[in-house]
Parts: structure tokens; sequence; C-alpha cells
């Protein structure tokens, strides 16, 4: 039977609901499978290379494709494949406001758990506090995206995203439930979000919070990126970036020794 639900309307961006065809897929990234249940995402990242990733045309950040059906195909695949972690939301928002209609990434979690795999989620949003029941029954690991504790650096590159203090909120609630959190950094922007005072600040609220994993990204120029964030920077800026990112300036290789005090590099 089909799942019935009622149709957000979420404004700028147009809802569809349709079918998948598989449900896990073979994963490389820290997981034995990837799971997606929706196709794009609602928060306009203007950093985000997901679309570059999977080979998506439309604007992103305009568009979702609901895949109404994903938890019977997780339930049906999981029975025919080995136990293992399933990632949740390698190329999208497990939690984006759509979520709190369908329900979907709630779904995919509760058949995941009762076929014993465990999960690994990353979000930028605190919504996945309303599923600790579920995480708390199975081996679960929450990662939370955050580029800077400043909100005004949020709402420029990511403008519909959750605000930073929902997700340190979340962090705070999930910790104390004695579920396993980590934090990425990033991407770093420079000259935004890679300065050496808030870097540490940053460091210093999640130190506060027990985190102890934190990893850090610098800002990758996939195909389309440039087009969409050049327009917030300075002048003078946009040079540097030319220089970094099309030329033979190795920024990031000088402020390595920073982003390693403050966590794992994983460039």
């Amino acid at each position: 039977m089909e799942l019935e639900f009622g149709k957000p309307e979420i404004a700028g961006l147009d809802i569809k609901e349709i079918s998948c065809k598989k449900a896990l897929s073979d994963s490389a990234l820290e997981a034995d499978y990837s799971l997606n249940p929706y196709r794009g995402c609602s928060h306009g990242c203007l950093y985000c290379y997901a679309p570059f990733v999977i080979k998506e045309e439309r604007p992103w950040g305009e568009f979702l494709d609901v895949k109404r059906n994903i938890p019977k195909k997780v339930s049906e695949e999981a029975d025919g494949k080995d136990k293992g972690m399933g990632r949740i939301g390698s190329v999208t928002e497990p939690y984006q406001e759509a979520e709190r209609e369908y329900k979907l990434t709630r779904r995919c979690l509760k058949q995941l758990s009762d076929h014993g795999f465990s999960v690994l989620i990353q979000t930028k949003s605190g919504m996945v506090k309303r599923d600790i029941d579920l995480l708390r029954e199975m081996e679960s690991d929450v990662g939370f995206t955050i580029t800077s504790l400043d909100d005004d650096f949020r709402k420029r590159f990511e403008p519909d995203a959750p605000p930073v203090v929902d997700r340190l909120s979340a962090i705070k609630e999930l910790k104390e439930e004695g579920i396993d959190v980590w934090v990425f950094v990033g991407p770093l922007l420079p000259f935004e979000n890679d300065g050496g005072e808030e870097l540490n600040r940053l460091k210093e609220t999640l130190t506060s919070l027990e985190v102890q994993e934190i990893y850090v990204d610098k800002l990758n120029m996939r195909n389309g990126v440039w087009s969409k964030i050049q327009h917030l920077l300075e002048a003078g800026q946009r040079e540097r970036y030319e220089e970094i990112y099309f030329g033979d300036d190795d920024y990031f290789e000088r402020k390595k020794p920073l982003y390693k005090k403050i966590g794992k590099p994983v460039f």
C-alpha cells in the first residue's frame, strides 16, 4: 500500500512525489550502503556540489523529488543484503523541511533498525532530535555540518538551512542521550569563515559540548559552484579566489597547520 501524505507548501520549491526503483546502494563513504529519501534539497547552500555528483541539471534548491515508496524498498532490499551500516543523506539533506510532513527518513530508520542495520547520518538540521527514540535503539552515528558560528554567514551561503544554534542544541541533546556525534566543519571559504579567531571560537564551542571528532574540509570548486558564490565576494576576494582555485596559489596548504588545530583535515 502506498503511504498517504499531505503535500507541504514550501516557498520556491517544486515538490514532486515519485517512486524509486532502488533504495540501498553500495557505498564507499564510510558506510556499506547509501540511502537518500529525497532527490534535491531545499537548503539552497550555494557551495553544494551534490547536483554535479548526481548529474542533476535542474536548479538545485528549487525542486524536491520525494521517494514516497522508499521505506518499503528499504525493507525489501534489507532482507536480501548482509547487515551493515546505511548512510542516510549522502547527496541530500535527510531532515530538510519536507521531512516534517513526509517522515521518510524516520520510516527508513525504522526499517533499518528492524533489520539489524546500523546508521550514519549527516545533517544541518536539529530535526534529527525527533528520532532520538529510534537512534537509541540501534548503533547510530550522527554528524552535523557547521560552516560557521556566524549566522550572517549562514544566511549568505546557506540561505534556507536551519540556524546554527539549532544544530548546537541538537548536538547537546543527542550527546546527553548517549548518541555518538561528530562535526564536519566545512566547507572553509578563504577569507570568509576560515580565520583563526573564528575557528578557535568554534573549536571551543564544540569542545564545551564534548564533541571529540571534528573534521575539516576546504571549499571544493566543482563545476557550477564558482558561478553561484562569486557574486557574494568583494572584487578583491574574487581575484584571490581565481588565484587559489584557477591559478597556482597554495593557500590551503599554508592554512593546513591552523586547520589541524581545529580538527582533522579531510583534503
